[in-house]
């Protein structure tokens, strides 16, 4: 590789070690990644200043680690890749990372300066630039920790994920000739303070609510509002409700509704089309939460509060806007309704409570579709959820069974929720339970993936299998991609191109070292039971054979707006 003689001169402390001694300073204690030889040297200056080193099998795999992990934890998360083909291998990561606006910088090796002939040369800042990351690059020996540390600063003040290319010629020079900078832990900015007459706004449309509503999207579990949100609700007589990044903010809650969207349960999609003013707290309001515009429709006010000026303003379902912390918006207003005395049943009536009681994921009646040979999803994983201890986190992939297990497997807390699908890709659901495990040790991990997805991420079942994490795999196995089956089929069209020979994954999986069991029936689920008893120890794969006759309800809304 052009320029690695410099890399590997062994002579004198290189750029690239300074870089990795700056990056443990700030705070940066564990590092995920695929090794190549442009990217080798800064990894190991990390792991020998006391960084861990996660090594994935796959780099779109190791982004997405990072991202649960950064997710889970809140702290921000470094991702090391080779250049060429190791970029473009995390490109799919990356844009997800990216769209969810995770705090990241991906440490990206780089050709030389000049070397225009290598295989490797791209144009890198243009790649990631095309999926909405930030591109950095060190510009020179002399600015290269300047550079570098500026990428960490954007990535924590912003929650950017930013992509610093490394040149080799660059990496490899004496750190002397590098200009120096102060090796500090990074700081958060304090948060911004409502303007006085916001407050008495949202109080005053409070205090004259019947049904309201608080939602808390992601800005609220950033910015630690939980209480302060659940003192408000209290207050006004709201129920409370999350996006779907937010879910388990409330867990636990007596008015608590669970997810705003197309996750909702049968209780929530009901009464949250009932409000009548919705203050949303660090919620965008997109097309998912709020039901393509259908959740909210009837309300008289829909107000968004958000500490970040870009994601404010720009949908049609909001009427007002405040440009704040969740958490000190929430406490303020509610000092006002507390000075002017207001205390209201609002929302919070006998009726409200037997209806969420009614209609809970759980509790809700529906028509039970398993076979002898298959099961149905919702009871397959209504079952899981009675015998997998509580103490758990829970993590999906993409697909048409996606919301099995976000409605049927209950979290304990926001801890125990790690949602990666801002890029809307399957096959990311092993890596995301694998960052999300290593953030949440001592819980026992559960992660739903498909048949299609799971194959697509297998390398990383090894990963998870050397780690040694506690983490059940249920595999959703229709042997088929069945939203392209459900979206194609009634119109007609022969679906056989996204179908395919049944797989056995416990099968496979024993051949990476894990447990596994095929489930045809509940029955079948007695195999989990005992390792569970045993302690949950290391990986399982649950290989469930469900039924493609059940059509998940949030596709099938999906498909109806899509075709008009």
């Amino acid at each position: 590789t052009t320029g690695a003689r410099d890399v590997h001169d062994a002579s004198h402390t290189t750029i690239a070690r300074a870089i990795a001694t700056h990056y443990q300073q700030a705070g940066i204690r564990r590092c995920f990644g695929v090794i190549g030889s442009t990217n080798f040297e800064i990894t190991r200056g990390l792991v020998d200043h006391g960084v861990e080193f996660v090594a994935a099998r796959h780099e779109t795999n190791a982004v997405v680690m990072a991202q649960a992990w950064t997710q889970a934890t809140g702290e921000i998360s470094v991702v090391s890749l080779h250049t060429g083909p190791g970029l473009t291998n995390g490109l799919t990561g990356i844009g997800e990372a990216a769209k969810s606006r995770t705090p990241m910088v991906v440490l990206v090796g780089d050709v030389a300066r000049g070397a225009v002939e290598s295989p490797f040369f791209m144009d890198q800042a243009t790649v990631v630039q095309s999926v909405g990351a930030e591109a950095q690059r060190l510009h020179g020996p002399r600015t290269a920790l300047q550079d570098a540390a500026r990428a960490l600063e954007l990535a924590r003040r912003e929650r950017r994920t930013v992509v610093l290319s490394l040149p080799l010629d660059i990496q490899g020079m004496p750190e002397d000739q590098a200009r120096p900078v102060a090796g500090r832990p990074l700081r958060d900015l304090p948060p911004l303070e409502p303007a006085a007459e916001d407050v008495e706004v949202l109080a005053d449309l409070l205090a004259g609510a019947e049904r309201p509503v608080v939602l808390a999207g992601l800005g609220a579990v950033l910015a630690d509002a939980r209480d302060d949100l659940i003192a408000l609700a209290d207050r006004s007589g709201a129920l409370l409700a999350t996006t779907a990044r937010a879910h388990g903010l409330f867990a636990g809650q007596p008015w608590s509704v669970g997810i705003s969207g197309g996750f909702s349960s049968p209780a929530a999609s009901e009464l949250l089309q009932e409000a009548d003013v919705v203050l949303g707290f660090g919620a965008t309001y997109t097309k998912f939460t709020t039901r393509f515009g259908r959740m909210f429709a009837k309300a008289r006010h829909v107000v968004q509060i958000d500490a970040d000026r870009a994601r404010v303003g720009w949908n049609p379902t909001v009427d007002q806007s405040v440009v704040a912390d969740a958490r000190l918006t929430a406490r303020r207003v509610t000092e006002a309704l507390e000075g002017r005395g207001v205390r209201a049943t609002g929302f919070r009536t006998p009726d409200t409570a037997d209806r969420m009681e009614r209609g809970a994921n759980n509790r809700h009646a529906y028509e039970d579709g398993s076979t002898d040979h298959e099961l149905d999803p919702r009871t397959l994983t209504k079952a899981l959820d009675e015998l997998l201890p509580m103490e758990r986190t829970v993590a999906i992939d993409g697909g048409h069974f996606s919301g099995w297990p976000v409605r049927h497997l209950r979290v304990p807390d926001v801890h125990g929720w790690v949602f990666v699908q801002s890029f809307q890709s399957i096959g990311l659901g092993l890596a995301t339970a694998i960052g999300a495990s290593l953030a949440n040790p001592h819980r026992l991990t559960v992660v739903g993936v498909g048949d299609g997805g799971f194959l697509m991420s297998i390398p990383d079942l090894e990963t998870a299998v050397r780690l040694d994490r506690s983490m059940l795999i249920i595999v959703y196995n229709d042997s088929a991609y069945a939203a392209e089956v459900h979206h194609f089929a009634p119109m007609g069209m022969d679906t056989d191109i996204v179908e395919f020979p049944e797989v056995d994954f416990a099968a496979m999986g024993r051949g990476f070292g894990t447990r596994g069991a095929v489930a045809r029936r509940v029955d079948d689920l007695d195999a989990v039971r005992d390792w569970v008893a045993e302690g949950a120890p290391g990986v399982f794969v649950l290989d469930a054979r469900v039924t493609r006759d059940v059509v998940a309800d949030w596709l099938a809304e999906a498909l109806r707006v899509e075709q008009g």
